[in-house]
């Protein structure tokens, strides 16, 4: 009975010998594309492009992922660092990980195209579509590369300076200043209240004041008092302070910069992009 369907008035004829071959046509395009529109999507995801081939090349933080193995190993011992093994370099690895997206954007993928372009599609006097989208790309892979890897960054430098810095500074400087012939000090402080322990007895508020006026001014490096046996002393434990303060500083500089990109990176980098917009679009001809 279908076959010997015919059409009413209300229903109009289907013409199929029309649409067979468009609907055959859009299904062989579907299910087989053209080699045209499928050699255009080659060049993104073959080669070094290709995500499932893809191997960055982190050769520092391959070293500090050794680094950390090695150390976790003789620190917990080779029984139970066989027994835990999955789970010490599964954290291992994601640190190393994180350490190496950023290593491996900055030299395999901004260096080379600095080196090959230069800066000055930065902030160009004629913005073209190019600068346009080369800067665009960068100021967005940045920001989403460093608000997530700057974090570990500031983590490990915070546990350095936790575990090198502080013994560093506290023994360093502990016979740094018994090699100047200073006495031994221990001061205890809770807000406004401050108390000395351990050696000649103070006045605190004095001392504040001395310093404000600048007459309670201590030398740098005051080396009357140094026998001359104890410059050896002085040198060693002047390394280990010195030490200590340069993980300090590092962890300062890095904490630092984590709350730069953590607070104001997202909106520079979004202002970035608004400004090259407008130039390219708005304001062309500029200046």
């Amino acid at each position: 009975d279908f076959l010997k369907f015919k059409p009413t008035s209300n229903h109009p004829p289907c013409h199929n010998h029309s649409i067979a071959p468009t609907t055959a046509a859009l299904t062989t395009l579907l299910i087989a594309p053209q080699p045209s529109h499928a050699a255009k999507a080659i060049p993104l995801s073959t080669g070094d492009f290709n995500p499932d081939s893809f191997k960055p090349v982190c050769a520092a933080s391959d070293s500090f992922y050794r680094f950390l193995q090695g150390s976790t190993r003789a620190v917990v011992g080779d029984d139970n660092f066989s027994e835990y093994g999955p789970l010490i370099a599964g954290g291992l690895l994601r640190i190393r990980l994180e350490l190496c997206v950023v290593e491996s954007f900055f030299n395999e993928a901004v260096g080379p195209f600095i080196k090959q372009n230069g800066l000055t599609w930065i902030l160009p006097w004629h913005e073209t579509v190019e600068t346009f989208i080369a800067g665009s790309i960068f100021a967005l892979a940045t920001t989403f590369i460093l608000v997530g890897s700057t974090k570990i960054v500031q983590i490990l430098a915070f546990y350095s300076d936790l575990i090198l810095g502080g013994p560093c500074r506290l023994f360093g400087g502990f016979f740094f200043d018994r090699a100047r012939g200073e006495p031994v000090t221990l001061d205890v402080s809770f807000f406004w209240w401050k108390k000395r322990l351990i050696g000649p007895p103070v006045d605190f508020k004095e001392e504040e004041l001395k310093k404000k006026t600048g007459e309670g001014e201590e030398k740098w490096l005051d080396l009357d008092n140094v026998k001359a046996k104890d410059f050896p002393l002085l040198i060693v434990s002047g390394g280990i302070k010195l030490t200590g303060e340069v993980l300090r500083v590092v962890r300062e500089v890095v904490e630092a910069v984590d709350l730069f990109v953590g607070r104001y990176l997202v909106l520079l980098a979004s202002g970035y992009i608004i400004i090259k917009f407008v130039h390219f679009k708005i304001f062309p001809d500029f200046p």
